[in-house]
């Protein structure tokens, strides 16, 4: 399985959302981001005193995807976030050991990984240390 997150302006959400949508995916994590590249610095004033702002706001969202969808997703979020101007985002792959669902960890239930090729804990086990 792979770990997707992208970066990218605010006001794209609803066409990345719809672009992950039609390419069927429907479920994404979302949380607020700030940071400072290559996008052009804001102004604001404070008091009267004009200000150089930093740091931009950006959303980040991850999708959880089987290798081989990976593609799709990838160019349904680009599609979504581009605007064609400095910062837009940018997106980042990574590989993941393994996918537990949280209500199925500790019930013994051996066909509960979402995706590693290796069956979910035991009961009674810590994943990452082994039998206790």
């Amino acid at each position: 399985m792979k770990r997707i997150e992208a970066i990218f302006r605010p006001e794209r959400l609803q066409q990345v959302a719809a672009a992950l949508d039609t390419a069927g995916f429907h479920g994404f994590t979302i949380a607020d981001a700030r940071g400072h590249g290559r996008s052009a610095d804001k102004v604001g004033e404070w008091r009267g005193v004009a200000y150089e702002m930093m740091v931009t706001h950006k959303l980040v969202i991850t999708v959880y995807v089987d290798d081989h969808e990976v593609e799709s997703v990838v160019r349904a979020i680009a599609a979504g976030a581009s605007t064609g101007a400095v910062g837009d985002g940018f997106i980042a792959v990574s590989d993941l050991v393994a996918v537990y669902q949280i209500r199925a960890v500790g019930t013994g239930s051996n066909g509960d990984t979402v995706s590693t090729g290796e069956a979910a804990a035991p009961a009674g086990t810590d994943p990452g240390k082994g039998t206790t």
